[in-house]
C-alpha cells in the first residue's frame, strides 16, 4: 500500500511538473507544448486521479461542462460525413477540454504549483516578446512568421495577454512596479508597432478596459477609457503597422462581394454565411465532428473558398455539434466568469481576463480549435480557477 501511495504521489508530481513546463512552451513551441501536455496526461492517468473525474465533474461545474462538450464531440464522430481518420484528427484538436479537467485535478490544493505554472506561462510570453524584438532588430534570423516564432494571430494574442498580466502586476506589486511597467510598454509597442495581428489588438483593448473596471471606480474607469481612446488615436497616426491593418479592415468590409472576395475578412464573411446556412440544416446536434469542410463543399452554387473551419469558434462548434454544443461552450465561458467572483484577487481578475480574451478571440478565429490558443485557454484558466491551499509546489501533492 505504501509503495502504491508513493507511486501515485510521484506520478502526480511528474504530471504537475510537465504541466508547468507546458505553460512555458504554450507561447513558444507547438511540439514542446503538445509533448509536455501529453506527458502530463499520461502521468495523470498513472496517478489514478483520472478515476476521480466523475466526482470532480459533479463538484466543479466548469469541468462538467468541458467534459460534456468533449463527449458530444466524440459522439459527433459517429455521424460525421467526413472519413473516420479525418474526424478523429479534428477530435484530437479538442483534447484541451480534457486537459482542463486534468489541470483542475492535478493542481487542486496546491497553491505553490499554481503560482509556478502562472509564472512559467508569463516567462514564456516574455521570451516570445524578446525573440520578436531580436528578429525586429536583426539580432535573430527572421523565420516564416516574420517578427515571431509563432503565427501572427497567435503572437498578437499572447502579447495582448502579457500586457494585461503586466498591468495587473502593476496594480498588485510594490517592489517591481517599474519592471512590470517597462514590460507593459514594450509589449504594447510590439503589438501596435511591430506585430500585424488585428485580433490581438482587439483583445488588448478589451483587456485594458476590463482592467480599468476591475481596479478603478466607475468614474475613474470611464475617464481612463476615454484617455485610452485618445492614446489609440495617437497610435493610429504614428504607427503604420496599426493604421495599415485598420485601413485594410475597413477596405475589406467596404469592398466585400459575396463568394468573390479573397481578403481576410471577405473570406470570413463567406464562411460565416455558409456556417449559418449549415446550422439551419441541422440545428440541434449539427453535422458531426470534423464535418465543416465536407458539408461546406456541398452547398449548392457556392464559390466560397474551401476551409476546415470558418474562423469563428462559436459557428464551428454549432456546425459540428449543433446548438447543444454551442450552448455548452458558451455556458462554460459564463460559468468560469461567474465562478471567478468566488476567488481572491489577483486570480479573480486574471481568470476574468483569460475568459474575455478567449471570448473575444473566438469571434474572429477558431481559438478552441487552434492549438496554442486552445492550450492557453484550457490550461491557464484551469490553473487560475482551481481551489488551492498553501503547499510545496511539487513535493506536497498528497490528496487529503
Amino acid at each position: 500500500m505504501k509503495k502504491l501511495t508513493h507511486f501515485r504521489n510521484m506520478t502526480r508530481t511528474a504530471g504537475i511538473f510537465c504541466t508547468i513546463l507546458s505553460c512555458f512552451f504554450i507561447p513558444l513551441s507547438t511540439s514542446l507544448m503538445g509533448a509536455t501536455a501529453a506527458l502530463a496526461a499520461v502521468f495523470w492517468v498513472l496517478s489514478g486521479d483520472v478515476f476521480s473525474l466523475p466526482q470532480l465533474m459533479k463538484k466543479n461545474v466548469s469541468v462538467g461542462l468541458a467534459i460534456a462538450l468533449f463527449l458530444l464531440l466524440i459522439v459527433g464522430v459517429s455521424y460525421s460525413p467526413t472519413p473516420l481518420p479525418n474526424a478523429l484528427e479534428i477530435l484530437k484538436k479538442y483534447r484541451e477540454l480534457v486537459y482542463f479537467a486534468m489541470v483542475v485535478s492535478l493542481f487542486r490544493d496546491n497553491e505553490g504549483a499554481t503560482r509556478l505554472a502562472e509564472d512559467s506561462f508569463i516567462a514564456g510570453c516574455v521570451v516570445l516578446l524578446f525573440i520578436s524584438y531580436g528578429i525586429f532588430f536583426s539580432i535573430i534570423p527572421s523565420e516564416r512568421f516574420g517578427h515571431s516564432v509563432v503565427y501572427h494571430i497567435t503572437h498578437s494574442l499572447f502579447m495582448a495577454v502579457l500586457a494585461f498580466w503586466c498591468l495587473q502586476r502593476i496594480f498588485e506589486s510594490r517592489q517591481y512596479i517599474y519592471l512590470w511597467l517597462a514590460l507593459f510598454l514594450l509589449t504594447t509597442f510590439n503589438l501596435f508597432y511591430i506585430a500585424p495581428g488585428r485580433t490581438g489588438m482587439l483583445i488588448y483593448i478589451a483587456l485594458i478596459i476590463l482592467t480599468f473596471f476591475q481596479r478603478l471606480s466607475w468614474r475613474k474607469s470611464l475617464a481612463a477609457t476615454f484617455l485610452v481612446s485618445i492614446v489609440i488615436g495617437i497610435t493610429f497616426f504614428t504607427s503604420s503597422n496599426f493604421s495599415t491593418r485598420v485601413n485594410e479592415a475597413v477596405d475589406e468590409i467596404r469592398n466585400y462581394q459575396a463568394e468573390s472576395s479573397r481578403t481576410s475578412l471577405g473570406m470570413r464573411f463567406d464562411w460565416w454565411q455558409n456556417s449559418i446556412d449549415l446550422i439551419k440544416q441541422k440545428p440541434i446536434f449539427g453535422h458531426g465532428t470534423g464535418s465543416f469542410r465536407t458539408v461546406q463543399e456541398r452547398i449548392k452554387d457556392s464559390e466560397t473558398q474551401s476551409t476546415d473551419n470558418p474562423h469563428n469558434a462559436y459557428l464551428l462548434l454549432a456546425v459540428q455539434t449543433g446548438l447543444v454544443g454551442l450552448f455548452l461552450f458558451i455556458t462554460l465561458l459564463v460559468s468560469q466568469f461567474i465562478g471567478s467572483f468566488s476567488l481572491q484577487p489577483p486570480r479573480k481578475y486574471l481568470l476574468q481576463g483569460v475568459v474575455v480574451a478567449m471570448s473575444v478571440g473566438c469571434l474572429m478565429n477558431s481559438f478552441l480549435f487552434d492549438s496554442h490558443p486552445g492550450h492557453f485557454y484550457a490550461i491557464v484558466s484551469a490553473i487560475l480557477a482551481t481551489p488551492t491551499i498553501k503547499t510545496n509546489p511539487l513535493l506536497s501533492s498528497t490528496r487529503r
